[in-house]
């Protein structure tokens, strides 16, 4: 309770500091300052989790485990790109977190058919605080040329989108932005001592994407990228220090996402193999509802068709069978 109502008060706190400066948009993607903002985009020398970051179209989407996907949830469900490999989703697996007070928040994941065989994340136990220094990874437009905007610098946003990496210290905590428990990470110039070695900003491109912190040696998903924090009259398409990149607080909805993606595939209320089938008892593929298959590999061999005649046959020899046993008992 006194989390939620440290929140409430940031967030009014924050509704009154846009009000008076800062206007709000969707979570774009990572421009960093260093060099001239080509670089990292492959995994960095401490790899907090390069490989489970995708693309959903031109937006980013995060691979959590057991074929589940995190992203915004204004990005939506659909097909995904992890590593140049697309995976379907699962129709209807959606499901969008809600907060104490009802409202929903803008973060969603969703189910794939296939499981892309990455490492399953870990999320952040408990909420981060202010000075954590922390890794942002996007999909995103590249950077453009320099540009300023009330005597500061920044960038323009250019073309083409780059799966991208950069780094930042969170600003704030505990705020709530468009009903989204949040914390948030400050573009810094690089003359200021808060700025880092490959200090980001966001722009078109990074809702979905990633927010990695680390704790002794090991990293855990802290947030989703999902709005921006920009000066009023502010030219659009461009990033200037002073603007903030908001992430969805993981660790304020880490129990339901766990909920969610701990289910059993035979108990999930999901045709998880596109058989027509769902769950047991329906489902003639799961062996009971603690079964976490729909699908018999050699089955999904088959294809469609072979699917097909196979489960019909079994429902045929089941039934026979449990004629059989009544007509004997």
């Amino acid at each position: 309770m006194l989390r939620i109502a440290r929140a409430g008060f940031c967030s009014a706190l924050l509704g009154a500091l846009l009000a008076a400066g800062m206007l709000l948009d969707d979570a774009r993607a990572v421009i960093i300052e260093t060099g001239d903002g080509t670089g990292n985009v492959s995994a960095p020398p401490d790899d907090p989790g390069w490989s489970n970051i995708g693309t959903r179209g031109s937006t980013t989407v995060v691979y959590l485990g057991r074929r589940w996907v995190l992203t915004a949830s204004h990005v939506g469900e659909g097909s995904v790109v992890f590593q140049g490999q697309t995976y379907a989703a699962v129709p209807g697996s959606t499901f969008r977190f809600q907060n104490p007070d009802a409202t929903l928040a803008d973060l969603i994941v969703f189910k794939l058919y296939d499981d892309p065989g990455l490492p399953r994340l870990k999320l952040l136990g408990s909420a981060p605080a202010v000075g954590d220094p922390i890794v942002t990874i996007g999909n995103g437009l590249n950077r453009g040329s320099p540009t300023t905007f009330l005597l500061l610098g920044g960038y323009n946003w250019g073309t083409g989108h780059s799966m991208r990496w950069g780094t930042n210290v969170i600003s704030d905590v505990d705020i709530i932005v468009n009903d989204t428990y949040s914390f948030a990470a400050t573009f810094s110039d690089p003359l200021d001592l808060d700025a880092t070695a490959d200090e980001s900003a966001a722009a078109n491109g990074d809702s979905g994407g990633a927010a990695f912190i680390k704790i002794a040696s090991d990293w855990y998903l802290a947030g989703t990228l999902f709005a921006i924090s920009q000066y009023p009259s502010q030219p659009p398409s461009t990033s200037i220090y002073g603007n903030r990149l908001f992430a969805a607080d993981l660790a304020f909805y880490r129990a339901d996402i766990l909920t969610v993606i701990n289910q059993k595939s035979c108990a999930d209320g999901l045709d998880d193999d596109g058989d027509g089938f769902t769950d047991y008892p329906a489902d003639p593929e799961c062996l009971s509802a603690n079964d976490d298959s729909e699908s018999i590999r050699e089955v999904s061999a088959l294809g469609p068709p072979g699917r097909l005649v196979l489960i019909g046959s079994m429902l045929l020899v089941f039934g026979l069978y449990a004629r059989r046993r009544t007509s004997a008992i």
